[in-house]
C-alpha cells in the first residue's frame, strides 16, 4: 500500500508526509495539496470555483481509497508505528495564484508579481482537516521593511461546510469564526510602496493561533523550508516541478 501513503513510519518530507504517491505538484489537475486524511481514507476535494482556497464552500469530496482502523490510532503527538490519525501535520505552504487559475497553477502559473496595495494570499496545507480560528497569523518578509502579517479569515457569515467527523458522522458547521479545511488561506496586504520588493513566507514563526483537528487535538503548527512550494510565487529553483523558493515580487 506504498503507493496510498499508508505506513507506520513517521511523516517526512522524503516520504512525502504520506500523501498518496500518485499525486504529483507537476499535476495540474490532482495537485496533492488539495488531498486529506479523515478515518474513511484518503479523500480528495475538488474545487468547483476558480479561487482553489480554503476559503472556498463551493466543492466536493472524492474518497480516493478507504482505510479501516484510522479511527484506532493515537490520540495525540506524531508517532512512529502510527495505524491510525495522529495530529494533523502540515505539509506544504506557498502564495496563492493570483491568476486565481483553475486548476490549480504549477511553477508559479505566469504570476509576475503582486500589485501595491492589493490582498494577497498565503495557504498553509495540513494532511487532515483542521479548525482555524480566525486571526490565526503567518509572518511575510520583505526584503526590504517591516515584517507583514497575514490573518487567517472567517468564511463568509452564513455560509456552511460539511465534514466527515472522525466519529463517523457527517457534521454541518455554520458561521464557523475561521475556517475548516486542509486548506487554510491566510491574507496579506501588499506594500504601498517598494516597487521590485520581494516578499517570501517565513518559516522559523509557524502558524500562531488555535488550530485543531477533528479529533480535538492540537495540530502542529510549525513550518519548515521544506514546505514551500512554488505555486503561486516567483520562484525561480526547480519550479518545472513547483518546488522552490516561493517568493511574490511588487510591482506597479
Amino acid at each position: 500500500m506504498s503507493l496510498w501513503g499508508i505506513s507506520t513510519t513517521t511523516e517526512t518530507q522524503e516520504n512525502n508526509y504520506a500523501l498518496p504517491k500518485h499525486l504529483s505538484e507537476s499535476d495540474r489537475t490532482n495537485t496533492p495539496w488539495n488531498c486529506f486524511a479523515d478515518n474513511r481514507g484518503w479523500v480528495y476535494r475538488r474545487y468547483g470555483s476558480s479561487e482553489n482556497s480554503g476559503l472556498s464552500t463551493n466543492y466536493y469530496d472524492e474518497v480516493l481509497i478507504t482505510v479501516s482502523g484510522l479511527n484506532t490510532g493515537p490520540a495525540t503527538g506524531i508517532s512512529s508505528n502510527a495505524t491510525g490519525l495522529c495530529a494533523a501535520t502540515p505539509v506544504a505552504v506557498f502564495f496563492e495564484d493570483l491568476n486565481l487559475a483553475s486548476p490549480i497553477s504549477i511553477g508559479a502559473g505566469g504570476t509576475t508579481g503582486i500589485a501595491t496595495g492589493t490582498t494577497g494570499y498565503v495557504h498553509v496545507v495540513w494532511n487532515e482537516p483542521v479548525f482555524v480560528s480566525a486571526g490565526a497569523t503567518v509572518l511575510i518578509k520583505q526584503s526590504t521593511g517591516a515584517n507583514i502579517v497575514a490573518t487567517a479569515r472567517s468564511f463568509a457569515n452564513g455560509s456552511t461546510v460539511t465534514f466527515h467527523h472522525n466519529d463517523g458522522d457527517f457534521v454541518k458547521y455554520t458561521s464557523f469564526n475561521g475556517q475548516i479545511s486542509n486548506r487554510v488561506s491566510f491574507a496579506l496586504t501588499a506594500p504601498s510602496t517598494g516597487i521590485s520588493t520581494t516578499l517570501s513566507i517565513i518559516t522559523t514563526s509557524g502558524v500562531v493561533g488555535t488550530v485543531t483537528d477533528f479529533s480535538n487535538v492540537v495540530a502542529v503548527k510549525t513550518l519548515s523550508a521544506d514546505l514551500i512550494r512554488n505555486i503561486g510565487g516567483a520562484g525561480a529553483y526547480n519550479s518545472a516541478v513547483g518546488i522552490g523558493t516561493t517568493t511574490l515580487t511588487l510591482k506597479a
